[in-house]
């Protein structure tokens, strides 16, 4: 986003005064391992239950073992209490993500925790696998939620199939659950933004047209094409699965959503594809991110680093400036690409590359 365009958002935005002056104090800040201004995000692992086990997950998968050091441990769900208590310590905070490392609607409190966290002048997003939208649809259209994203992650159950290896059966759940909650949403004109996200890999980029087709059928606001995330075991390494600046790759992409006019090319995100050659550390999740699950345990990425055990807790004095933190900002500001953890190397929020 444009920088003067992104001060003006958040000038505009509904946010109490404080968190306005934290975000521009970050815009204006330089990355350095100890931060003068607080968390703008927080990230809540709502749940490590799902009703799912995919293929690709690192915490339910059934190819991925379990003492894998990056899989999310088994642990409670977060409870409402401890819900507003990290939110009232980091209130300064603009947006609330509920996700999970799983299906973050089984958690009993979600709605109290949007409703909550949206009181507090905070925007709230989560993310689904889509497979208890249909069922919670007017709850869902009648919350606080900004938007939630739903990983169809394919274009038929066939793709559905390949890519998470559940049975094609519950492609159609997800399909008919988004299909009836955007016909929901316009009977009530419910102000949700509905979003839609596909996991795109080595196998399946050239059959992007078919996702959006399913897409702008489904009337979604917006559609995520999301690069793979790997890990380093058959079906899942990084040379296996990850779009990588290829020129084919590269090239490929850019004809697909050269295709489409203004009017649609606005509600689609192409996946960022990886640029194994280059040396700098581009995420910025550490400088911007706190993320906590039900046990109290935090850290701050939501994509790769998942095992959130011993780098804290949320009662800790100084948390955001931590060892964990200061450790994982060094290696990002070095900007060499060595010192950082093996999964950071191959993830396109790290050496990512627009298309």
């Amino acid at each position: 986003m444009n920088p003067a365009k992104n001060i003006l958002n958040i000038i505009a935005a509904p946010h109490t005064l404080g968190q306005k002056t934290n975000y521009l104090r970050y815009l204006f800040s330089k990355k350095e391992e100890v931060l003068k201004y607080n968390p703008v995000t927080i990230s809540i692992v709502a749940t490590t239950r799902c009703t799912l086990a995919c293929n690709m997950c690192p915490t339910h998968s059934r190819i991925v073992p379990k003492d894998y050091p990056y899989v999310q441990k088994a642990i409670r769900d977060i409870d409402f209490e401890m819900f507003k208590d990290i939110v009232n310590r980091f209130k300064k905070a603009t947006t609330v993500h509920i996700i999970g490392s799983g299906e973050p609607l089984l958690n009993k409190d979600f709605f109290k925790m949007v409703d909550y966290a949206a009181s507090r002048k905070m925007k709230v997003k989560t993310f689904s696998n889509g497979t208890t939208i249909g069922d919670l649809k007017k709850e869902i259209l009648s919350s606080k939620l900004d938007g939630i994203t739903i990983s169809i992650n394919g274009h038929n159950a066939e793709e559905f199939t390949r890519m998470t290896g559940m049975d094609k059966t519950v492609y159609q759940t997800i399909y008919d659950g988004v299909r009836a909650l955007v016909e929901e949403k316009n009977k009530c004109n419910s102000s949700v933004k509905i979003k839609l996200s596909f996991i795109i890999d080595r196998y399946n980029y050239t059959a992007i047209p078919e996702m959006v087709k399913v897409g702008l059928e489904l009337d979604a606001d917006h559609i995520f094409f999301c690069n793979f995330l790997p890990a380093p075991f058959e079906g899942l390494r990084a040379e296996e699965r990850v779009l990588t600046a290829r020129p084919e790759i590269r090239d490929a992409l850019t004809e697909i959503f050269r295709r489409y006019p203004p009017a649609i090319r606005k509600r689609l995100t192409p996946p960022v594809i990886v640029d194994a050659a280059t040396r700098h550390n581009l995420c910025d999740i550490h400088f911007t991110q706190i993320r906590f699950d039900g046990d109290g345990n935090v850290s701050s990425c939501s994509m790769m680093l998942l095992n959130m055990s011993g780098n804290g807790t949320y009662k800790d004095d100084g948390l955001w400036n931590n060892d964990f933190f200061r450790d994982m900002r060094r290696a990002f500001i070095s900007g060499e690409g060595r010192f950082i953890p093996e999964p950071c190397k191959s993830c396109p929020d790290n050496r990512g590359k627009d298309i």
